[in-house]
């Protein structure tokens, strides 16, 4: 063998290859500037190959490149040898390389006929454009489907509300027509207990058991006054109330009743229109509220009492069927309290209903509350979290010589609008889907996420995100305000919004968030929202948490 190759290497047999050229000039560099552009085509071939399968791993059968790209340097080789040869007649070497060209090409080809079939099966630019055509006409049916499910949500959400709407009506007929039943029974009580007090006033007995009988009549009469609130029968005596001045005086009452481990906190709005309303009632409901308040913090806490006017729209009156849109002075009365439960929110304003124990509530107090507002042409709303404390918001409608005070100016042109992404955090489903769909419109991307994990989740997957629209309280280990610290930390040029059914007031002086930070309160108009959000678009980013 190594004789054989000795005789292959050996160069002193043969002549060059010029020499069959006759060393003619014209010939030799023809056959060299050839070989040496053949040579440098095929060597870049396989480079670009090579490039090629490195950055794209995702293609089929990359093997079958990495060999083919062996082939085409084994042929450039080739041509190199016989530039070389022209001058050394080094054959022996050539023949290797040839031989190891061929057998690169046999591989090659014994590699490439076997998967020919599987090649013929890859889909044609036509057949990936039909295919793609396919997969728009499916995702435009699951947009639409997806848009049918919400209309049913949407319509499921507002049958609910009407039905609860409807329950509350029929129970409210049916106590306001025994407490009217009731209340004539106690007129005649009432009227005989007084005569036979007098006719037995001589005999201490008897006249205990007389005015036993009286203070069970009068708290008959004060009970029937709770259901006829409820049932929007009570006489009531509506005109022009300052509430702030209402409020200030209830918080001075409300001091000694509350006790001293109850901090009273007013937080009132400077030129609150008056309130077209019945001013013991509505002190009375505000009682109510700061009784049920004090109940709830048994330990201590601060209630804060909230005054400013507000402005129901059109969109939030279709949310809420009993809403009629306009201009309202809102009243809000917060706690940091235990909170409501929320599969009994829905329960608390119903007459008898309590969460507390047995012989420490009569269950009127709120449902007094409801019916007064509604009777009074109002609305009202409740917002609670267990272990964070609950929200009362009274809208009451505004005295006619301020009705058009602040009627906002209708806006002519489109609200704010934007580019931006804006990740919306919200853990109801259908509030969530609603914001969702107003921010849409305005034209921003968005997108959502359930609670802080979910959120942080999205934040660190990479998206762009220009804004995080938060609510403050969230179920889980992490609320708002947490999340937009983490959030913060992982993306600094991230701004934040929040937003609660809180008043802003209630949820600064109650530590959950920082004074002057961006704060939209529950319920909001389109262009309340628009504005807000480019207020917080267009903030130094080291405003956005403080």
């Amino acid at each position: 063998m190594m004789a054989f190759f000795e005789r292959l290497l050996n160069t002193s047999m043969y002549s060059p290859h010029g020499i069959c050229l006759l060393w003619e000039p014209e010939l030799i560099w023809l056959h060299v500037v050839s070989d040496a552009l053949i040579a440098l085509a095929y060597f870049s071939i396989p480079f670009a190959l090579a490039i090629f399968v490195s950055k794209r791993r995702d293609v089929q059968f990359g093997w079958v490149f990495w060999a083919f790209a062996v082939f085409i340097m084994a042929c450039g080789i080739t041509h190199v040898m016989s530039i070389y040869t022209l001058w050394v007649p080094i054959y022996g070497i050539e023949g290797l390389t040839k031989a190891a060209t061929a057998l690169a090409s046999i591989v090659t080809a014994a590699m490439l006929w076997p998967l020919l079939p599987k090649l013929l099966t890859l889909p044609s630019p036509t057949q990936l454009q039909q295919a793609y055509a396919a997969l728009e006409q499916e995702g435009r049916q699951r947009r639409g489907a997806e848009e049918m499910l919400q209309k049913f949500r949407d319509v499921e959400a507002t049958e609910s509300q009407v039905r609860q709407a409807q329950k509350m009506e029929a129970v409210g007929q049916l106590t306001g027509g025994v407490a009217h039943d009731f209340n004539n029974i106690l007129t005649v009580i009432t009227g005989t207990i007084e005569i036979l007090t007098d006719a037995v006033k001589d005999r201490p007995q008897l006249a205990s058991i007389a005015r036993m009988i009286d203070d069970a009549a009068a708290r008959g009469a004060d009970l029937t006054q709770h259901l006829l609130a409820f049932a929007r029968r009570q006489p009531l005596q509506p005109r022009s109330v300052d509430v702030n001045a209402l409020m200030l005086d209830s918080a001075r009452l409300l001091k000694p009743t509350l006790g001293e481990h109850i901090e009273i906190e007013p937080a009132l709005a400077r030129s609150v229109a008056p309130a077209l309303i019945d001013p013991s009632q509505l002190s009375t409901a505000i009682l109510n509220l700061a009784l049920n308040a004090r109940d709830a913090m048994p330990n201590g806490g601060k209630l804060t009492l909230e005054t400013r006017n507000v402005v129901l729209d059109e969109s939030y009156a279709r949310s809420s069927s009993e809403v009629t849109a306009g201009n309202y002075v809102m009243i809000a009365v917060s706690d940091t309290g235990q909170g409501v439960p929320p599969e009994l929110l829905d329960k608390v304003f119903e007459p008898f209903f309590t969460t507390k124990e047995v012989g420490k509530g009569s269950g009127l107090g709120l449902s007094m509350v409801y019916g007064f507002v509604k009777q009074s042409n109002g609305h009202v709303k409740i917002y609670s979290e267990l272990g964070h404390g609950t929200t009362v918001k009274l809208y009451l409608p505004q005295a006619a010589d301020h009705a058009h005070a602040n009627t906002p100016v209708e806006n002519r042109g489109d609200p704010e609008r934007g580019g931006e992404t804006i990740l919306v955090v919200e853990d109801d489903p259908l509030v969530r889907q609603y914001v969702l769909t107003q921010i849409q419109s305005l034209g921003y991307a968005t997108l959502s996420a359930s609670n802080g994990a979910e959120a942080l989740a999205v934040i660190d997957s990479g998206k762009p995100i220009d804004l995080l629209f938060t609510d403050v309280i969230m179920p889980g280990n992490m609320n708002g305000r947490e999340l937009a610290e983490a959030a913060v930390k992982r993306r600094p040029e991230v701004r934040v919004l929040f937003t609660s059914g809180y008043t802003e007031n209630a949820i600064i002086h109650h530590g959950r968030l920082d004074p002057g930070v961006l704060l939209l309160a529950k319920p909001y108009r389109r262009s309340e929202l628009a504005t807000l959000i480019r207020t917080a678009l267009l903030a130094p980013v080291a405003a956005a948490v403080r």
